[in-house]
C-alpha cells in the first residue's frame, strides 16, 4: 500500500474477528476471563481484536461465563 493510500485510510482486513462491548466495564469482565488470552490489540475502550481462529472457543468461553454473544459475519460479495 502506498504512502498516499495510508493518509487516506484505505485499508482491508481479511479475517477479522473483534469483540465489541456496550461499555468499558463489560469488556474488563469479558477480558479478565479466558478469552483475554485471545486479544490481538486493543482499538478502543469497548472493542478488541482477537485471533480469528478462537472464534468458537471465544464463544463457548463467552456463554459459558453468562454472555449471549450475537455474531455478526460482515461479510459482503
Amino acid at each position: 500500500m502506498s504512502g498516499a493510500d495510508q493518509r487516506r485510510g484505505a485499508r482491508l482486513y481479511r479475517n477479522l474477528s473483534l469483540i465489541e462491548c456496550a461499555d468499558a466495564a463489560t469488556l474488563a469482565e469479558v477480558l479478565a476471563g479466558p478469552t483475554g488470552r485471545h486479544v490481538v490489540r486493543r482499538l478502543s475502550d469497548t472493542v478488541v481484536v482477537v485471533d480469528h481462529t478462537q472464534v468458537e472457543p471465544i464463544l463457548k468461553a463467552l456463554s459459558k461465563a453468562g454472555y449471549t454473544p450475537r455474531v455478526s459475519s460482515g461479510e459482503r460479495p
